[in-house]
């Protein structure tokens, strides 16, 4: 029967896992959807112990009662998708006409509705179990234990194979066809058994008399403390995981793998705790043992709060030990798992231990143990139910993972409080029974008032991008962090953990969710702003009913805003990131508070399935895929989605990323958009690609074009990322129609039941290969013909200013030694052989892409007719420091001193050029110890994030 309870408890976990991803993809990702399936699920449970625990102290054989309730599970399991299906449609035909603050109500009758059945027997099993089992009220709390270990150590497994191994390998319905398999063998086995073994007492039947004299029927007041002390544990369990999963994904990155794994530990933690009370000797009265418990989980918590905030440091040194390769994947996973087990082993074993002892508590009649277990469960399911809710919806946003924190101990020492006041035979003195909870009161108060502001910390120092080596200590984290940035906006909501901070030194905002920089007025300003300029600029007519996935800076909205949209429409899924967007109002151009923006806190899948209205435009630029959640909008049904809500006419804009990702991936998500858009190019690049599709091809007129290019407002926000012309735009296409098809290839599509993409981004994520590259029609020996800029050259050559202005913005977004950057700057120098600017531009370029032969052809020819500009003596310095280390030998010495010495001069004269330090340095590097030495030369700034 154990076995039996350990794989009903691990497809439990299965089923939880795959049709909460189900309902995601109907009801939405959002943090209220997410509230709402979790609470549906857990009050079916309890639901379902309540009735089935009734009905498990009248039956002959709770054995064959459990048996009966796995098979109902397994026979829903099969019909599940067709029911979500028909419930799909309900919530297609009711939500629409009700407003978006009040969607709640239809989500939770949808939710419940498919949910209700399944939960319902599921709730039932460990009751059933326990009657079958226990034979005494001393038996209660040894099989409750027992069970309870057995069925959470079960569902610890299940959740991890699921979230690991079966939904990435085989999608949802599969992994759920497979669960339904096993829950059969589990009722066919369970039903067999139930013939040949009875339980331990027949329904009406009278407990033997007890040996061990334990079976103590407690008094009213007792019970009544047990039953509100399960009520707050449970309130407390799920508080603080809801605050645990915000605070580890901060740490370790809120990827689908991550999640999974703080869910195991957390279930695995109670699994422990059950495990331990079911091998303890009955000694201890249970409700003292309930407030002991307490008292721990409070101990526990002050002990790990100082902890918490250096999980960042401690994360990153131990990360940075590990080479990052697809082999060395499943080491970072099991380093994952370790942290969450630091964070979560302790507490939750003081819960797992908690449960079972405070329901012997509440019963009173072995023979009606089913009836009283399930109405423990009832009262710890409101708890449960009410800290989910109540801790993700509304506290969260109101006082923080702080004050989460805060709460579930407070409520945790009231639990302690009652348990202790309420135990029979307690001493008359208050001070002398409840000394435990007044000693833990005073601990947590002086921990947690001496630590205030820590999440704001821990938001701080969280750097899931950092690559390099980790400062040396926690402290010294903190100082270059406190140093470098300046916060100037921190919530958490009920989705993310945003800050908004200042890099001083280099003029820098940048926005981070869950310790992500998402967004900044940066390096990814062009991002941004191509693609909320593409598809307005390549549309058939001037678009006026937009549709924005991704709030981000708003930068991108600002962009769309400044053409003559009439409304926008721009769906977040974080409420805090709205009000972060609106501290980069100087760079979004005030996009939030347009007249015609209109703000909607939602799941996007979910906006636009209920959208009243046909679009001209939309663009998605969501967070990276490999963030949980987000991959649903590079899936198929996505897609489709946003093509029913296009009008004939319509464009979609579609953001990826290719850096920490791998081209194979880049190549599904453009597949999967190609299969529901017949008509699709690609731009921007190299490190993000911009595709616009559509369903009828674009025409690329030039004149209509270049007039949009050039109202006032337009041009004004391409010139800040150096697009000035048609030239400049056009230069920016990476693909036409039949070489975006060509580079997609054939091959597998992403879906919401099987996303691939969902489980093999945080793979490439982890890899972390910065530099990806697409096959680039640019450099295709033919296949530049296709691209529009190739009709556009014909008719319009570029002049000199042009092929200057182009390569300084490729040169500012490109790395130095991509083959484009160098093509733009050959192409300046054939316009404009004479210009001095054009020669260093392309000597640069040939530096950087070690073509020494080129590099000194375009340089010295420069510094011997007297340049001293800053940027060619750099590039000359490096030119020269490259030769040095190329042909040094004992043999053959060079000779450098007079270029250092002009280095210096130059130097001396420009003391705020960093790039000239840095190359008077690149030289040093190259001679011997002692010959720079004595030197004034200016030190560079160190370079910003």
């Amino acid at each position: 029967m154990a076995v039996l309870l350990f794989l009903s408890g691990g497809t439990a976990l299965v089923y939880e896992l795959v049709w909460s991803k189900y309902l995601g993809n109907v009801l939405g990702n959002s943090g209220q959807a997410h509230a709402v399936v979790l609470a549906t699920f857990m009050g079916g449970l309890a639901l379902g112990a309540s009735v089935f625990g009734r009905t498990a102290d009248r039956v002959k054989s709770p054995l064959a009662l459990y048996g009966v309730l796995e098979l109902g599970v397994a026979l829903y399991a099969l019909a599940f998708p067709y029911v979500l299906d028909a419930l799909g449609s309900l919530w297609l035909s009711v939500a629409p006409g009700v407003p978006d603050g009040w969607r709640v109500g239809p989500r939770l009758l949808v939710a419940a509705l498919s949910l209700v059945v399944p939960t319902l027997l599921m709730g039932g099993t460990l009751p059933a179990l326990v009657r079958h089992f226990a034979d005494s009220l001393s038996g209660v709390q040894r099989e409750l234990a027992r069970l309870y270990a057995v069925n959470s150590l079960g569902a610890a497994v299940g959740v991890f194979l699921a979230g690991t191994k079966l939904v990435p390998t085989l999608g949802l319905s599969a992994s759920a066809k497979m669960a339904a398999g096993l829950n059969l063998l589990l009722a066919v086995a369970a039903l067999l058994l139930a013939r040949r073994h009875p339980p331990a007492l027949a329904p009406g039947q009278a407990a033997p008399a007890s040996a061990e004299g334990a079976d103590v029927v407690y008094p009213r007041l007792a019970v009544r403390a047990a039953l509100m002390g399960v009520l707050l544990s449970g309130f407390t369990s799920m508080m603080y995981q809801v605050t645990w999963i915000r605070l580890l994904s901060i740490v370790l990155g809120a990827s689908t793998y991550a999640f999974t794994l703080i869910l195991t530990a957390f279930i695995l933690g109670i699994g422990l705790g059950s495990f331990w009370l079911m091998t303890r000797a009955q000694k201890v009265d249970p409700l003292r043992l309930f407030g002991w418990m307490q008292v721990a989980l409070v101990a526990s918590l002050c002990v790990a709060l100082p902890l918490y905030v250096r999980l960042p440091h401690l994360f990153r040194t131990a990360q940075w030990m590990l080479t990052r390769s697809v082999d060395t994947w499943p080491l970072f996973q099991l380093l994952t798992f370790g942290f969450c087990c630091l964070v979560l082993l302790v507490p939750t074993f003081f819960m797992g231990a908690a449960f079972p002892a405070v329901a012997r508590v509440a019963t009173a009649k072995v023979s009606e143990v089913g009836r009283e277990l399930g109405s423990v469960y009832l009262w710890n399911t409101v708890g449960t139910i009410t800290g989910s809710a109540l801790g993700g919806l509304v506290l969260m946003p109101w006082w923080g993972m702080e004050g989460n924190f805060i709460a579930g101990v407070v409520s945790n020492l009231l639990a302690a409080v009652l348990a202790f006041h309420a135990l029979p035979g307690r001493p008359a003195s208050p001070a002398k029974a409840l000394w435990p909870a007044a000693v833990a009161a005073v601990l947590a108060l002086g921990v947690l008032g001496s630590m205030s502001g820590w999440s704001v910390r821990l938001s701080g120092i969280a750097s899931i991008r950092s690559h390099t080596k980790p400062p040396e200590s926690y402290a010294k984290l903190v100082e270059d962090t406190e140093r470098d940035i300046r916060p100037v906006f921190y919530q958490d909501d009920t989705f993310a953990t945003v800050l908004v901070a200042d890099y001083p030194r280099d003029h820098l905002r940048f926005m981070k969710l869950n310790g992500k920089i998402d967004a900044s007025n940066g390096s990814d300003v062009e991002t941004q702003v191509v693609a909320g300029h593409l598809g307005a600029l390549l549309h058939a007519r001037d678009p006026k009913n937009v549709l924005l996935v991704g709030a981000g800076a708003a930068i991108t909205a600002g962009s769309v805003l400044a053409h003559p949209v009439e409304r926008l429409d721009m769906v977040e899924i974080a409420p805090a990131v709205i009000d972060a967007a609106r501290l980069f109002k100087d760079d979004n151009r005030n996009a939030v508070d347009d007249p015609r923006t209109r703000v909607h806190i939602d799941d996007a899948k979910t906006f636009m399935a209920l959208a009243d209205r046909k679009y001209d435009l939309v663009v998605s630029v969501p967070s990276n895929p490999w963030v949980a959640g987000v991959s649903g909008l590079f899936t198929r049904d996505f897609f489709q989605t946003v093509d029913r809500h296009l009008a004939d006419d319509g464009v979609l804009v579609q953001w990826i990323h290719t850096y920490e990702s791998n081209e194979e991936l880049i190549k599904l998500v453009v597949r999967t958009m190609r299969d529901t858009f017949p008509h699709a190019t690609t731009w921007l690049g190299p490190h993000d690609l911009v595709m616009v599709a559509s369903r009828k091809p674009l025409v690329m007129d030039a004149e209509r074009l270049a007039a949009r290019m050039e109202a006032p407002e337009v041009k004004k926000d391409l010139s800040r990322v150096g697009i000035n012309d048609v030239f400049a735009l056009l230069s920016k296409q990476v693909h036409s129609e039949a070489g975006q098809l060509a580079f997609a290839g054939p091959g597998p599509i992403n879906t919401d039941d099987h996303n691939l993409l969902e489980y093999a981004s945080p793979i490439a994520f982890f890899v972390a290969n910065i530099d990806v590259r697409v096959k680039d029609e640019r450099r295709s020996p033919d296949g530049s013909s296709r691209l529009f800029i190739e009709d556009y050259l014909h008719q319009h050559p570029p002049t000199a200013e042009q092929a200057g202005l182009l390569f300084r913005n490729m040169e500012r977004y490109h790395a130095a030694n991509d083959p484009l950057v160098r093509g733009v700057a050959g192409l300046w120098r054939q316009v404009a052989p004479d210009s001095r600017d054009a020669a260093v531009a392309l000597g640069k370029t040939a530096l950087a892409q070690k073509d020494l032969t080129l590099a000194a052809s375009l340089l010295e020819p420069e510094v011997a007719k007297g340049g001293r500009e800053p940027e060619l003596i750099a590039a000359y310095l490096r030119l020269v420091a490259e030769r040095a280390w190329a042909t040094r030998t004992v043999w053959t010495p060079v000779e450098v001193g007079p270029a250092l010495v002009l280095g210096r001069e130059v130097a001396q004269a420009h003391p705020e050029d960093a790039e000239l330090s840095r190359a008077v340095k690149q030289l040093c590097d190259a001679l011997p110890a002692g010959v720079c030495a004595p030197t004034n030369t200016p030190v560079a700034a160190p370079v910003g994030p």
